[in-house]
This record gives C-alpha cells, sequence and structure tokens, in this order.
C-alpha cells in the first residue's frame, strides 16, 4: 500500500495499468460524510485546526496560547496536501484505508467526500490552481496489492470523482499550467516519464514530454514547469534547493518546511523563487494556515506571519 512513513514512500510503489473511464458517484441525495480518520475539533473559540506537513497529521492549535493542544495521533493515520495553495486535503490510513477527502474551513476541518469503497480505495492529492483540484485515486485488492491508479477531478457542486480514460501506469505526481494538466509515471525500470493532458478532456490521450525526467517536486510557476538540477528548484540564475515539503503558491512563492537538526522540531523558510530573496520563516513550527496574502506560521510558543511582498519578512502575529 501508499504508506507515509517518510513523504516519499507514498509514491514508491509500481502499479499495472490504470483501468477505462470511470466515474464515482452516491445514488440519489449523498448521505453526510463520515470520516473514520479521527481529527480534533474546535473546544474553544481560541482554537482551531491547522495543517503539519512534516509530520502529516492535523493540528489542534490554540492561538492564545499559542501551542498545540492535540493532534491526529493515531497510529498509520496521515494527512496529505496538495504542492500549491489550497485548502483540500486528504486523509486517510496506511493500513485499513478509509480515505476522505477534507477541507479546512474556519479553523475547521470538514470532510466534504468519503471514498464508497472505504476498504480498498485510497486518495491523494495530485495537482490544484484554485478552481480545479485533480487527485490520484489507488485501488487495492484484497490482499493489499495495488490493482490500478487513475487521475481524477473533484467536482464539488456534485461530489463526484471524474477519471481520465487513457491515463494508465504508476502515477507519481502532478501539476497544473493553465489548461494543461501535467504527469509523471514511474516506470518498471525505475525511469521517471513526464506526460501532458488537456486537463478539461477526459478523452484526451495523453502526450509523452520526456522520457528522462526527475522524481524531485513537480511544480508550476508562470505556466511552466519549474526546472529542478541536482535537487535545487532553478529559475533564471535563482537556485533554491528542494526541502522535504514544497509549496509553490500562484505568486510563485515557495513555502517549504523540513526538520531542523538544530532544534529537533520542524523549520519553515519562504522565499520569493523568481529573485531568491527571503521573506521570512521560522522554528518549531506546529504546522502552518494560509491567509488572505500570506502564511501564518503556528508555532510553539509564538506565531509569525509572513505576507507576499512584505519585506519586512516574518513578523509576529498579534495577540
Amino acid at each position: 500500500m501508499l504508506c507515509s512513513s517518510a513523504r516519499k514512500a507514498r509514491w514508491a510503489t509500481a502499479v499495472t495499468a490504470c483501468a477505462a473511464l470511470c466515474l464515482v458517484t452516491a445514488c440519489g441525495t449523498p448521505p453526510r460524510p463520515a470520516n473514520a480518520v479521527i481529527i480534533p475539533g474546535p473546544a474553544s473559540a481560541d482554537e482551531r485546526v491547522i495543517d503539519d506537513p512534516v509530520d502529516q497529521r492535523f493540528v489542534l492549535y490554540d492561538a492564545k496560547k499559542k501551542m498545540a493542544v492535540s493532534w491526529t495521533n493515531v497510529s498509520n493515520e496521515f494527512v496529505y496536501n496538495f504542492n500549491t495553495l489550497s485548502d483540500l486535503y486528504t486523509v486517510g490510513n496506511s493500513l485499513t484505508n478509509h480515505f476522505s477527502i477534507v477541507q479546512l474551513q474556519n479553523g475547521r476541518a470538514v470532510t466534504v467526500y468519503t471514498l464508497p469503497d472505504a476498504a480498498h480505495d485510497a486518495i491523494f492529492p495530485l495537482a490544484a490552481d484554485g478552481q480545479n483540484a485533480f487527485f490520484l485515486l489507488v485501488h487495492y485488492r484484497d490482499d493489499g496489492s495495488e490493482a490500478w491508479r487513475h487521475i481524477v477531478r473533484w467536482d464539488p457542486a456534485t461530489r463526484t470523482l471524474q477519471a481520465f480514460a487513457h491515463v494508465e501506469g504508476a502515477i507519481v505526481q502532478g501539476a497544473l499550467a493553465g489548461s494543461t494538466l501535467y504527469f509523471t509515471v514511474l516506470r518498471p525500470d525505475r525511469a521517471v516519464w513526464l506526460y501532458r493532458l488537456p486537463a478539461a478532456n477526459f478523452n484526451a490521450e495523453p502526450q509523452l514530454v520526456s522520457t528522462h525526467w526527475t522524481d524531485d517536486p513537480l511544480l508550476v510557476y508562470e505556466g511552466k514547469l519549474v526546472k529542478v538540477v541536482d535537487h535545487q528548484f532553478v529559475f533564471d540564475t535563482i537556485r533554491l534547493p528542494v526541502g522535504a515539503v514544497n509549496v509553490l503558491t500562484p505568486q510563485g512563492v515557495l513555502v517549504q518546511f523540513d526538520d531542523d537538526p538544530k532544534s529537533l522540531t520542524t523549520r519553515a523558510d519562504v522565499n520569493q523563487l523568481s529573485d531568491g530573496r527571503h521573506l521570512g520563516g521560522a522554528t518549531s513550527v506546529e504546522g502552518f494556515e494560509w491567509t488572505a496574502n500570506g502564511v501564518q506560521l503556528d508555532c510553539d510558543g509564538h506565531v509569525e506571519t509572513v505576507r507576499w511582498g512584505d519585506a519586512r519578512g516574518a513578523e509576529e502575529n498579534p495577540s
């Protein structure tokens, strides 16, 4: 199964070819979704749910006390996020599945969709652009081996997942560049191939772009894939190291999270990709949440807000 003791582990398993077009939907009016994964809920106005992308869990953070008070800590339960700005996540168990799509709304984690075949299916974020969200849907046999992977688009109006008819293989990563959906496939010889197809055409045949791609993060800036060389993001003359978790906003702001060996906590760094400016960051990060013009880093004992274009970088959020 796809697991997540390390972030890359969930993409490491080769699979058989994907099946044809599928439509995952409920009959009639869908019931209110219930999530089998335990997600903490706010007990007061000071508490809110945030994302810890390194440990891959939701954290219940007290903004007044400036500390984490609870988190998803059940064994093998993980939270998965997109590599661009999005309030959608997926959560599930690497052993029993029971996956759902979850949305963070006003400090709460709201389950918006649960997979009908809870025991055999899993779903992971693949690509998003603020308007569209594509996921990787994986189906397992009874013995736990993978049967197929589909790329599916989430339709929030009908609460359905629709798959591309001709996408197949061990799909690993994806990215949206305007109307084009890029995705990588891990080949049996461990080579990574890059494909593209029109994001709105579910019957389109994928076009092969490269047979010599890397397994580094697939990010998009200014409508193009960000080049990665020697495990570094490259934009013109700017080079930034690839982090454990890399999220690139439409404004070209790279938000990265890593284990900090000096403090034994999570470290966040925020850089402008176009010119390499360090906009801010923090250590002892418990999790983060998007704001209207930036990112809020909720830390143990303090809160740091990094605003796009703010020359001062990070500043402490008012109490």
